[in-house]
């Protein structure tokens, strides 16, 4: 398990991404885009103006991602390709969740 590890590490020194740091970005952005989630639900549910909050969803859905995509450097196209996968298939089960969401305050 330590060789993994020390593998993984040389990876991001070599490629300028902090694994500890992706880590770190991935659980966060989970409470901050779901909290989102609902702040959006309350305004919606009060006819409030709503185009900042999805924003601000956005931003913290992708934040791991755009980690990734800024400061990486070198990285094989396969983790890009990766990282673009894995950001559309949860923003997609996110987008739906929200819909469920909605319409389920709607009744």
């Amino acid at each position: 398990m330590h060789v993994f590890w020390q593998h993984i590490m040389e990876l991001g020194t070599a490629h300028g991404v902090n694994p500890w740091m992706f880590a770190v970005l991935y659980l966060v952005h989970h409470p901050l885009f779901w909290g989102t989630v609902a702040w959006l639900v309350v305004r919606v549910r009060a006819k409030k103006p709503v185009l900042g909050v999805i924003f601000l969803a956005l931003f913290f859905w992708f934040l791991p991602y755009a980690y990734i995509f800024v400061f990486g450097r070198g990285l094989p196209l396969w983790a890009y390709a990766a990282a673009a996968v894995f950001a559309s298939v949860g923003g997609t089960h996110a987008w739906r969740e929200i819909r469920r969401r909605l319409q389920c305050q709607a009744e």
